[in-house]
C-alpha cells in the first residue's frame, strides 16, 4: 500500500489461519481477545521500535481501527509480540 503513517501507527491485515500450538490444533476464533496480523506499512516511530513490514504481530483485537475492509490501524503500543512470517508459517495447521 502506498500510504505514509505517522506517530506510533502500523497498518496490518488479520491472519485467519488455524494454528498448531504444543501439538494441538487451535482453530481461528474471531472472538479471541488477540489476533495475529501481518504488518503491511510501518511509521518511522514504530520501525525504530523494531516493527518491520512482513512481520507477524499479536495484537489486542479491541485496539484495532478499521481502515478498509480487512485492513486495520494499530498502535505499536498494543502489540503483545512479534515473530517472523516464516515462524508463523511453521505454526499453520
Amino acid at each position: 500500500m502506498n500510504i505514509v503513517l505517522f506517530n506510533d501507527n502500523i497498518l496490518v491485515n488479520e491472519l485467519q489461519d488455524d494454528l498448531v500450538a504444543n501439538g494441538t490444533v487451535v482453530r481461528y476464533d474471531p472472538d479471541s481477545p488477540y489476533m495475529f496480523s501481518e504488518v503491511l506499512v510501518v511509521s518511522n516511530e514504530a520501525n525504530e521500535k523494531g516493527i518491520n513490514v512482513g512481520d507477524v504481530v499479536v495484537i489486542k483485537r479491541y485496539a484495532k481501527e478499521e481502515y478498509l475492509p480487512g485492513y486495520y490501524f494499530v498502535s505499536y503500543k498494543d502489540i503483545r509480540g512479534t515473530l517472523p512470517m516464516s515462524a508463523y508459517e511453521e505454526m499453520k495447521a
